[in-house]
């Protein structure tokens, strides 16, 4: 009876183990977006914005600065700026990361093409933005 009681311990510890992996949250688009920045394109214009861990972020559209805060809602990424006060949600597709290009539809803006910047990107405009001053 003894090994019986081993046996099944360990078949309960692995299928808790198993449970726990599967419960593991995924890696996903928005974890990138977050983590890498954008390049935003919509009705002919060009944002970079990149995200911070404290919920806010800064970004440029045509050497103009803005600043806003984001929290993130499931699939969606939700901001309020300096550009727009009333706060706008966007779905993002899942399965992105850096260096994808996709497109979202925000309510604010229409249609907008998102790439998600790869950390080889953000270290090349550093050493732009630092070599030009």
């Amino acid at each position: 009876m003894f090994p019986a009681a081993i046996s099944l311990v360990a078949a309960q510890a692995a299928v808790a183990q198993t449970a726990t992996v599967q419960a593991a949250p995924p890696i996903d688009t928005l974890y990138f977006v977050v983590r890498d920045g954008i390049v935003m394109s919509t009705q002919g214009h060009t944002m970079v914005i990149d995200y911070n861990d404290d919920g806010t972020f800064t970004g440029d559209v045509s050497g103009s600065a803005f600043q806003g805060t984001y929290r993130l809602d499931g699939a969606r990424l939700c901001a309020t700026s300096s550009l727009a006060a009333s706060e706008t949600c966007t779905t993002y597709p899942e399965g992105m990361a850096s260096g994808d290009t996709f497109d979202v539809t925000s309510p604010a803006l229409g249609g907008v093409r998102i790439h998600i910047r790869t950390p080889e990107e953000n270290r090349a405009a550093a050493a732009a933005a630092q070599a030009g001053n």
